[in-house]
């Protein structure tokens, strides 16, 4: 997709940000951005998924991601994976699996809080599949 059809793309799809926030998710996609969920942690990362997870493996559905190329998402959360949309991926022996999908404005939210209460969510199980603006709060602040 072009620049311009990526832009009315995903104001469609996050009709509350921002210009310069749905750029910066553009950049983020065009240069196979990640970041690490924690800093003390370098098991798990978010990445923007690519494509639907759609193609069956053994331990869910793979979709197509920045910077890891493809990876696993669990069934709970293959069904909510989209282009566009932010992924919880934790290393699994020389693989990746997707255990939470995130919307682009409720990670931009979540960049805000404590990295360390993510890392333990994910690792306790307690993450939801699906992330987005109507449930981070009762999330981060029960």
């Amino acid at each position: 997709m072009r620049r311009l059809e990526l832009l009315t793309h995903f104001k469609k799809m996050y009709p509350k940000c921002s210009d310069r926030e749905i750029e910066n998710l553009i950049e983020a996609i065009k240069g196979e951005k990640y970041w690490n969920v924690s800093p003390n942690h370098n098991d798990m990362i978010y990445v923007v998924a690519l494509t639907r997870a759609k193609i069956p493996k053994l331990d869910g559905l793979q979709a197509k991601v920045t910077f890891l190329k493809k990876v696993t998402i669990s069934p709970e959360a293959a069904n909510f994976s989209r282009k566009g949309r932010v992924l919880i991926v934790v290393k699994n022996g020389s693989n990746y699996i997707g255990k939470s999908v995130i919307t682009w404005s409720a990670f931009l939210r979540m960049m805000n809080e404590n990295s360390n209460f993510i890392y333990n969510l994910v690792i306790e199980g307690k993450i939801p599949p699906f992330i987005n603006n109507k449930n981070i709060s009762s999330i981060f602040h029960k």
